[in-house]
């Protein structure tokens, strides 16, 4: 499920019902990790992160609709990136093989240095 979402995410192709999979993904690493919340697994900077609070409530909100495998509905631009945004944070801080989750490279600074 990851690695679809993953690959979803990186082509851009996606649709409402994949909140609910990033959801199930979310809640059951956070069981495993013997967190009792989701949102546990949403890196914040700090408890008052007001992003980790957007990004849990959105994950709330997105993914408690009647949204169908059967018939898709694309995502808007902006959930696109808030989706990318929780995705990203979660393969970086809880990483998994390089493999199937390749990391973009770091973009060059001026003149080409790093």
């Amino acid at each position: 499920m990851l690695t679809d979402l993953y690959q979803a995410a990186q082509s851009g192709d996606l649709y409402t019902y994949h909140f609910n999979m990033l959801r199930s993904v979310l809640e059951k690493s956070a069981s495993f990790h013997g967190f009792s919340k989701f949102s546990a697994c949403i890196p914040t900077d700090d408890a008052d992160d007001p992003e980790g609070v957007l990004h849990a409530r959105l994950i709330n909100i997105l993914s408690h609709g009647d949204y169908s495998l059967f018939e898709p509905v694309p995502m808007g631009d902006e959930n696109k990136e808030h989706f990318k945004t929780i995705l990203d944070g979660f393969l970086n801080r809880y990483p998994f093989n390089p493999d199937l989750f390749p990391q973009p490279a770091p973009a060059a600074g001026p003149a080409g240095t790093p």
